[in-house]
This record gives structure tokens, sequence and C-alpha cells, in this order.
């Protein structure tokens, strides 16, 4: 699988869907229409969205402090796989972020898969959730056209789609709370090898040749440890960029399961290859 689309958010409590006659209603039935949907997170504070593929654009900032119901537009970089089998780039609408947390941010700003964008909020709504809707394709004029029930709906090349046909989710990311009835189509989770040398203790690991058996993507960092960057395809080596494309077909940021590789150095249970820091729990000896 290329890069693929997750649900963007670590707990799935959807509170209203496009389906019925909601106050989401009129942007389904009208022309054009898109599918929104609500999420509230955790019932709790106010969670975060996440980037859901491998790097995505933020395109515009709408709202913030005149009045307008804050709004923020995302696109990713490069095409992406969904859940439906289609590929494409994928734009998104995300609304109701408070001023605080939009003014944290700049139109071309970029985040790349896992990292936060903003916390779900209630500026134009009664109570803190996010109003998401989703499309294929890039954004179209400023993002949005009013429809014919008077309702603005997502605009992009080749249109907004329902959720459940864009995201995947991702168990190891998301816990699934409550899908309003939405069927989401679920990653498989990668088989685990049982081998005693991927429970070692930290303190155990030694330098020498590994190969990644438990992680769909392993990101690449440039510093032992989750608060460095990690690395495009195009940054790792020419060897680990060929193991990638013949193991899965695609490129994307990091190892993926049966990339082999030599570790020179060790920082707790990072190692040191090549291309930069792994995180080795995820990786076997060889």
């Amino acid at each position: 699988m290329s890069d693929f689309l997750i649900y963007p958010t670590k707990i799935m409590r959807i509170t209203q869907t496009y389906l019925g006659k909601t106050s989401h209603y009129p942007h389904t039935t009208g022309t054009p229409r898109d599918y929104p949907f609500d999420e509230a997170g955790a019932d709790v504070g106010r969670s975060w969205m996440y980037c859901p593929c491998n790097e995505m654009k933020l395109m515009r900032i709408y709202g913030v402090g005149d009045g307008g119901t804050n709004t923020i537009w995302l696109q990713s970089t490069a095409k992406v796989s969904f859940a439906d089998s289609t590929s494409d780039y994928f734009t998104m609408q995300v609304t109701h972020p408070e001023d605080a947390d939009l003014k944290r941010l700049s139109v071309g700003q970029k985040f790349r898969r896992g990292e936060k964008i903003c916390r779900e909020g209630s500026d134009g709504a009664n109570g803190n959730h996010f109003h998401f809707s989703g499309g294929k394709g890039t954004m179209t004029g400023n993002g949005w056209a009013l429809n014919s029930n008077g309702k603005w709906v997502l605009t992009t090349t080749n249109g907004a789609h329902k959720p459940e046909k864009l995201f995947f989710i991702d168990p190891s990311f998301t816990k699934v709370d409550d899908a309003a009835g939405l069927k989401f189509k679920t990653l498989k989770k990668p088989s685990k090898e049982k081998e005693a040398t991927n429970k070692t203790k930290s303190s155990k690991y030694q330098t020498g040749n590994y190969r990644v058996t438990d992680a769909r993507v392993l990101n690449v960092r440039t510093g032992p440890g989750t608060k460095y960057p990690y690395l495009k395809f195009d940054e790792l080596t020419k060897n680990a960029q060929e193991q990638v494309l013949s193991l899965l077909g695609a490129k994307v940021n990091g190892y993926v399961n049966g990339v082999a590789f030599s570790v020179s150095e060790i920082s707790g249970k990072w190692g040191k290859t090549p291309s930069g820091w792994v995180y080795l729990e995820y990786c076997k000896k060889i």
C-alpha cells in the first residue's frame, strides 16, 4: 500500500454523520454536496486532530477573530490510498477550532503523519467538536461553495466523499468508541514474529544487523527519539529506498516490514542506521 489515509483522531466518537435529517442533511442533499460528520473525540478536554497521511499542507485559514466560523483547509502533498481502493490527492475541511489554536498556524505550513494540527473547539458551535468534510483531488477556488440549500460545502477537483470511503482505521492509532453506524475499513495488524530478541530489554540491544518485523511503516528519525523529525523517502539511503520499493511497490516515508539494515550505535531502545535512527522494538536482530 502506498501513502494510506488513516482516521485523524486517537479516539473516534462520532456524534453526527451525513445520514438522516440532521443539521447536516442540507449539506448532503444540495448541489454541490459534501458528507460532513462531527467528531467529539475523548469525552473530556479538547482532543487533537493529527495529520492522517505522510504529509499535508495548510491551504487556507478562515474566520479567526472576524465573526466567521473558524475553518481550515488541508491538502495532501502527494496522492494517498483511500479505503475504497482508489488513489488521489486528499483535501479536508476542518471547522470549529478555537482562535488560539488557529493563530499558531500559518498558510503553507506542512505537517507529517501523526503530527498534531489543532484541537477541537466550539467556535460557532455548541460544545467542543470537529466538523469534518473530506474530498478527493485538490482544493478548488477558496475551498467551499454555497449549495442549493444555502449551506457552505467542501469543493475539490474530484468531489467530496463519504468518510468511510476515505479513511482507514489504524487500531494502533485510533480507538473506536462510537462510529455512529458508519462502517470503516480497518488496517490489518502486522503479524508478530515469535522471537525472544524482539522482547529484549533496551539495555541489551547491541550493534549489528537488524530487520523490521513489526511495523507497517517505521519512522527513520534524525535522532534517537520521537522529538526528532523523521525522514522522507528521498532522504533515505539508496539501499533503503530500493528495499522499500521492492517490498512494498510504493514510496513511503520510512522502513517497512522486511527492510534490513545495520546498526552502528545504540541509545536506549533506538539504533542508528545508515539512513537515521529507528525504534528497535519493531525490529529483530539477524
